[in-house]
């Protein structure tokens, strides 16, 4: 049977063909049995996790040295160590945290008559080391949280940032598996760093711990430049036991206003979930089972804007009522329903927005043997939200403004639902195959799906304007139809420990198997938009029509990507001493792609800078990357009080995938996306051109306008994967002293510093030389009348993006120190404070090529933008914690919690509010004169020609402006960086009360708890406290406080971007925003458990 086993593992690591981000999922304990300072030989070891009598056991080897693997994780454990001739040993008492190699040395005395064995309580030790953060089922349990989620806990990790970063890194860069199995939101179209949309994955009542690690030298972990946060799963134990628990918020339960203005709708966010487990032995000792089931629901306000009753009336923005009249709404509705048999929804008394998720796991531990466990984990969430149309965007050219605002109103049916599955299977197998040889065999399935789905019957999406103004939008949202992602990873991991004397030996290989597919097709039943209802209603030529639409008849083309990431990697774990650990190893990535591409010719005759040439039928090449690693962990007095640890090494990660996808995405072989636009081009449309809701005979009717198979004409954008590009990689090193302290605090001191090996960058390769250079700025250069593509190949704007590894290598550097006081008589807690510099090339600031591209800011090229301030460097954050809890009358228990967080909220650009050097885009950073003399403005004047705002004011507030401005001030002279400047701070304490009633009946202890999480506590007191703020002339992560008032390639003349005085005083100020998100908000908890 052995020998099959070891022959089976051979054929796995030879022939492995999944995937492969499965982390570390157990714990370790390890150590060295001497007696008079000399190795015991053949000393037995038995490890016993008391809740479950589940036992681990191994002999001392030739060095006297023992190792156990693959542990459950907590405990408590106890540990006996025996040998003949000698007194026993028993260790009580021991914890074991995610991803711990607990160490334990013992010293064993000879035998006597009067005492055979020693029992040793363990003592409180050190137990955060070096760079990672545990956080137990305790601390979840204790600290306030309302999203309930697992990032509501990594932040207390002091490399945390905003955005799900970690020590300066875009939060994409993470690698976060449960129970081994990817949970990333790998495709990378939305912020959440988890899969599932807005619903959490899984239930934080199914969760037992969380660990966050930013320089883990295991050669284990993998996939990640950011942080590896792993998180483990509850598991049964001997005693049947559970919970059935409720969570409550409603409507008041948040703050309604915020500096003594209103929050729209505040009364009307609500949220309840219901949730049990259940979990016990089936064979005490051998076979275990947990369960857990969850359903959520929340509302929000939906629709706020109101259609206007007054059919003259001018709308009112305080008041959230549109200009568009109701009757107008009313004649449409009317129309379409007759006419077209369609409903295009309710227009008044719209219904609050729903989001509902249902949460499952089941999870099985058996001990198959003492020598073999197997663990299998199932968990599955699907999750509905409702979500408002899209703003302005349509085929191509936007509308000019909202379609629920001032101007605008839209349809109900015009709205759409997001659909979020996320189902997940592990299987894991612990063997001990003899006392030296170990084995980990990890298997995992997680199925992503992300689809929208349509409100009402198929309909073109339709835009009516009145007076040259957005009016009434009607029909089927333009993204959702066939909008769908679906992410399949599959990843087997297999690990081998061997033994040897003072050395402990891993080898293993894993393989990881990502399958994607991304349907996304903008306006698939059609695109209209009329100049007026009435054009519409009869039907005549529209003023543009647009439709994406799949080749040969396909109505759901989607790109494809199958990607594979093989590992092999080996590591030695060296025992010098007792006291010293060197962990070294190598490990080797590869990653494979998959798929096969097909070729255009049409692109691959195009040449653009530096004849280059574009073959999109090539994924790049196959190339093996590797990450050595050394790290060491030094117990410098022998009793875990003084701890000193570090390492340096090289991470591998992944990027958000949907950079690949853009490939066939935009190869034009697939799908085609038209817009006609007859005010830009009349006749572009026939004569007979009109409405009709059969988006098919549309395309079957004009086979001119509408090919059925793939032009010889390119695409307008076309994205590629430079065939050189590798994976991303960083060289991260790090030193820690952790140091334990009288009265059970611990302070920990480290620096860590990380630099870019391969990054990620997108580069326009059809971007044009420059035509000029001005002369008021330094260096400054520009392309004037528009030519700033290479080869204007079609009518559109042409950008060929590549995506690459940049020239340019970013970095970032942290200090962190962190006060803890352990758990004692009630309390604990803790307080740190964190510096981090972090610098980057790009954020890559989109999904889309072109957006990617053209969200970067920069002085002059963005295929050029240098190294600067990055997007996720937090230079100061401040975070403590505090628990006290009162155990009273025998039946109660009160605890109180309390953490706060201190930060800036981000970073932002100072800009120009349009193109100011020629190049096709608004991502110019502005320059600060030495003078105010050096700057010539232009006056602002309205429609009339009357002055709104003379140039001599603009001038004096401009450099007002500067001087007021810490940082401007400083960059006299100079161009503004890049995230130069810093966001307000903010101070946000959180607190939780919880309430405990124990009764004990039958022999068995029940409870219930009452508790009250309440978020920003200090905004009941004082609204602005914890509130965000913002500037009214921010977009996105820039402030555009000036415009060019000259044409590109002119003496350059200025406008402040404002209409007046008033308007830039107002509107240049930081103010509190009155969103629900600045506001207190509470949360009422009531868990029974048995």
């Amino acid at each position: 049977m052995l020998k099959r086993m070891r022959s089976f593992l051979v054929v796995v690591m030879l022939l492995i063909t999944a995937t492969m981000s499965a982390q570390v999922t157990t714990a370790s304990m390890s150590g060295k049995v001497t007696a008079q300072d000399e190795p015991i030989i053949g000393a037995t070891i038995v490890a016993i996790h008391e809740p479950s009598g589940t036992r681990y056991g191994t002999v001392t080897n030739v060095s006297g040295q023992f190792n156990l693997q693959g542990m459950r994780t907590g405990g408590p454990y106890k540990v006996e160590i025996t040998y003949v001739g000698y007194q026993s040993a028993i260790y009580k008492g021991i914890q074991l945290s995610l991803g711990e190699n607990y160490v334990l040395n013992v010293s064993l005395k000879e035998s006597s008559e009067l005492l055979d064995e020693v029992v040793v309580t363990a003592p409180k030790t050190i137990e955060k080391i070096g760079t990672v953060t545990n956080v137990s089922e305790r601390q979840m349990n204790t600290l306030p949280t309302i999203n309930r989620s697992i990032t509501d806990f990594t932040k207390l990790s002091p490399y945390a940032g905003g955005s799900s970063s970690f020590a300066g890194r875009d939060g994409r860069y993470n690698n976060i598996t449960i129970d081994g199995a990817s949970f990333n939101n790998s495709f990378g179209l939305s912020s959440n760093n988890l899969p599932g949309g807005d619903s959490q994955p899984i239930s934080l009542d199914a969760i037992d711990e969380i660990t966050v690690n930013v320089s883990p030298y295991d050669v284990k972990y993998s996939n990640f430049t950011g942080a590896s946060i792993n998180a483990v799963t509850k598991s049964g134990t001997n005693s049947f036991s559970g919970t059935a628990y409720t969570y409550h918020k409603p409507r008041g339960f948040a703050g309604s206003s915020i500096d003594g203005e209103d929050i729209l709708k505040a009364k009307e966010y609500n949220s309840h979930s219901y949730g049990v487990t259940f979990g016990g032995p089936i064979i005490k000792n051998k076979l275990f089972f947990f369960l857990n089931a969850e359903i959520e629901n929340k509302e929000t306000p939906g629709v706020t804007w109101l259609p206007n009753q007054d059919q003259n009336g001018t709308g009112d923005s305080g008041k959230r009522i549109s200009r568009t009249w109701v009757g107008d709404m009313r004649t449409i509705s009317d129309f379409v329903k007759t006419k077209y048999d369609y409903d295009p929804g309710q227009y008044e008394n719209f219904n609050n927005f729903q989001s509902d998720n249902w949460k499952l796991m089941a999870r099985i531990d058996w001990n198959i043997h003492q020598n073999h466990k197997l663990t299998v984990r199932f968990n599955s969430v699907s999750s509905e939200d409702d979500r408002e149309v899209s703003a302005k965007s349509t085929i191509i050219t936007s509308t000019n403004s909202n379609r629920y605002g001032l101007d605008a109103f839209s349809f109900g049916n015009s709205n759409y639902k997001m659909k979020n599955v996320v189902t997940s299977i592990t299987g894991e197998l612990n063997s001990r195959f003899s006392n030296n040889v170990q084995n980990k065999l990890l298997a995992t399935y997680t199925h992503i799906s992300d689809t929208r789905e349509q409100k009402g019957s198929d309909f073109p999406f339709v835009d009516i304007y009145k007076d040259g103004k957005q009016y009434i939008t009607l029909g089927t949202e333009v993204f959702t139809p066939n909008n769908q992602v679906i992410n399949n990873v599959f990843s087997l991991v297999d690990n081998v420990s061997i033994s040897l004397g003072r050395h402990e030996l891993l080898a293993g290989v894993s393989f990881e198997r990502q399958y994607f597919k991304n349907s996304y097709l903008r306006g698939p039943y059609g695109y209209y938009r009329y100049d007026s209802m009435d054009d519409f209603m009869q039907g005549k030529v529209p003023t543009i029509y647009g439709i994406t639409y799949g080749y040969n008849g396909n109505d759901a083309p989607g790109s494809e990507l199958t990607f594979g990431m093989a590992g092999v990697y080996a590591q030695d774990v060296w025992s010098l001493t007792p006291n010293f650990r060197l962990t070294y190893g190598l490990r080797l990535d590869m990653p494979i792609y998959m798929n096969s591409l097909d070729s255009n010719k049409s692109i691959e005759e195009l040449a653009f800078v530096n004849n280059t040439h574009v073959d999109i039928s090539k994924w790049p090449k196959t190339q093996v990357l590797f990450s050595p690693r050394v790290g060491f962990n030094w117990d410098v007095k022998g009793d875990r009080s003084v701890i000193v640890s570090g390492g340096t090494g090289i991470f591998t990660g992944l990027l958000p995938f949907v950079w690949f996808t853009n490939q066939p995405s935009n190869s034009g072989l697939y799908q085609n996306m038209v817009e006609y636009n007859t005010q830009k081009n009349p006749g572009s449309l026939p004569a007979d051109f009109g409405f009709n809701p059969n988006y098919r005979e549309t395309l079957q009717k004009y086979p001119s306008l509408f090919p059925s198979t793939p032009s010889e004409q390119a695409p307008d954008v076309i994205a590629y994967v430079d065939p050189k590009f590798k994976m991303p990689q960083v060289w991260r090193s790090n030193l820690n002293v952790d140091i334990q302290l009288p009265y059970d605090f611990m302070l920990s001191v480290g620096a860590m510093y990380t630099r870019d090996i391969y990054n990620v960058a997108q580069i326009n390769m059809n971007e044009a030389e420059p035509t000029g250079v001005y002369n008021e700025q330094p260096d400054r250069i520009y392309w004037a009348s528009k030519k700033y593509e290479y080869n204007d190949y079609t009518n559109g704007k042409n950008v060929v993006v590549k995506l690459s590894n940049g020239e340019d290598k970013g970095y970032q550097y942290s200090f962190n120190a962190i006060l803890t006081k352990k758990y004692d008589f009630g309390f604990t807690g803790s307080i740190g404070y964190t510096y981090t510099m972090a610098k980057d090339l790009t954020a890559n600031p989109g999904s889309a090529p072109n957006s990617a591209w053209q969200n970067n800011v920069a002085v002059n090229s963005l295929n050029d933008p240098g190294v600067s301030y990055s997007l996720f460097s937090t230079p100061h954050r401040i975070i403590a914690n505090a628990s006290y809890e009162i155990n009273y009358a025998k039946c109660l228990k009160t605890t109180f919690s309390l953490f706060y967080s201190g930060y800036h909220t981000g970073r932002y650009s100072y800009t120009y509010y349009n193109d100011m050097n020629g190049d096709g885009n608004y991502s110019d950073l502005i320059y600060v004169p030495n003078s105010q003399d050096e700057m010539t403005f232009v006056d602002i004047t309205d429609k009339s020609g009357a002055i709104t705002y003379s140039a001599v004011d603009q001038a004096k507030d401009f450099w007002d402006f500067v001087n007021n401005d810490s940082y401007l001030k400083d960059r006299k002279g100079k161009y503004v960086e890049r995230n130069g400047s810093l966001t307000p701070w903010i101070n946000r304490f959180d607190f939780k009360i919880a309430q405990d009633f124990y009764a004990t009946l039958g022999g068995r202890k029940y409870g219930i708890q009452v508790s009250l999480d309440m978020l920003n506590v200090g905004n009941m007191i004082n609204s602005k406290w914890g509130a965000y703020q913002s500037c009214g002339l921010k977009s996105y992560d820039n402030v555009q406080l000036l415009k060019t008032a000259s044409k590109v390639g002119e003496p350059l003349t200025y406008q402040i971007n404002a209409n007046s005085r008033e308007a830039f005083k107002e509107r240049s100020s930081w103010q509190y925003t009155n969103t629900i998100g600045s506001a207190w908000s509470m949360q009422l908890g009531v868990k029974v458990t048995f």
